[in-house]
């Protein structure tokens, strides 16, 4: 018996359906700790926290459509006029409808099933009770799969987010996905690396000023939008870099938050909860520390750690303006083995695409 007929046996295939369609389901809900506590079972705070970002500011949507056709109302928010009596109304449009076409980008990945385990799935064809460890191995390597994609996913949307393109280049296949977008360079920020005029390296805390930073970039954000970010997303470095800067301690200061006792030397470091005050008292968007990491495969069995959003700089974030498309793939999801044969999981291929949504 191959694995392709192992795998599609009845009793197989039911409960391999079934964990599948569970893990999808789990990946694009938005709500995933409610979840996980309706299904009785305990949420992992590090593994949710990896997921929470995403699901919170750039959801998931799923679609059975190869292309992207998607429709965008920009609406006409101009404020009335004033009309004397008798005067004819001035008419003016209610917005107009935007189409965005695009093409799928494929993510996708794969295990390998040896010849030993063809050879063992034979002699269990016949047995009434699997081993659990054969039945984790052989669930858990396909069911695996899918949040690794959606991981990648992740790691192209923070891209987005941080230098307002995308140009990712895969270390297995050599294949690479270049995004471009319609930004504002006075609203993607550099690396804070102080080889710019008022943009001291924020390690440096006697000469840095990253409030002053933050409330500059925050005001031209306003400027070009007409509302402020909901959050500041930066590294647990770059959080304590501001809470030791000198400019902080003198804005707390300035806005009454601490005080200076007489006879007393101030700390050299304030807290995040000072830091917190401070930048809501200045009209900062509330800082929000993401330190999440995903690992690469470089090369066969080397893998390497990442960051999906840089420890050197910030990123404002709002919610509401932005969506994610999962969709179907051409070929399904082929699961190679020795002697050579495919094997189609349909129920996996909807989650290998992702389309991108350039918002205008």
């Amino acid at each position: 018996m191959s694995i392709a007929k192992f795998l599609n046996t009845g009793r197989i295939k039911t409960k391999l359906d079934a964990v599948i369609d569970n893990t999808n389901a789990f990946l694009v809900d938005p709500n995933k700790e409610a979840r996980l506590k309706k299904e009785g079972k305990q949420p992992d705070a590090k593994l949710l926290g990896q997921y929470e970002l995403f699901d919170e500011y750039f959801p998931i949507k799923q679609s059975d459509d190869f292309r992207l056709l998607e429709y965008l109302l920009e609406r006409n928010m101009a404020i009335a006029s004033v009309v004397a009596n008798g005067q004819e109304i001035p008419q003016t449009s209610a917005g107009r409808m935007l189409k965005v076409e695009g093409q799928m980008g494929k993510l996708a990945i794969s295990h390998v099933f040896t010849e030993d385990d063809e050879i063992r799935m034979h002699e269990l064809r016949h047995s009434n009770s699997l081993p659990q460890a054969f039945i984790d191995m052989l669930f858990g390597s396909v069911d695996g799969l899918q949040p690794r994609i959606i991981k990648l996913a992740n790691v192209l949307t923070a891209m987005v987010y941080t230098q307002g393109f995308v140009d990712f280049t895969d270390p297995r296949t050599g294949t690479g996905m270049r995004l471009r977008y319609n930004t504002y360079p006075e609203l993607m920020l550099s690396p804070l690396a102080g080889n710019t005029p008022g943009n001291a390296v924020w390690s440096d805390y006697v000469n840095a000023n990253g409030i002053l930073n933050l409330q500059d970039h925050a005001r031209a954000f306003y400027s070009i939008n007409g509302y402020y970010p909901d959050e500041t997303l930066m590294s647990q470095d770059l959080c304590d870099d501001l809470t030791r800067q000198q400019a902080t301690r003198d804005q707390a200061l300035d806005l009454g938050i601490i005080a200076n006792v007489s006879g007393t030397t101030l700390p050299s470091t304030v807290s995040e909860k000072v830091l917190g005050e401070v930048a809501k008292q200045l009209k900062i968007p509330p800082i929000r520390v993401y330190d999440a990491q995903y690992e690469i495969e470089v090369a066969p069995g080397q893998n390497v750690r990442g960051r999906y959003f840089p420890s050197d700089s910030y990123t404002f974030l709002t919610k509401g303006a932005q969506k994610r498309i999962l969709g179907p793939m051409v070929p399904l999801l082929k699961i190679k083995v020795n002697p050579v044969f495919s094997l189609n999981l349909r129920k996996i291929s909807k989650l290998l695409l992702l389309k991108v949504v350039p918002m205008p």
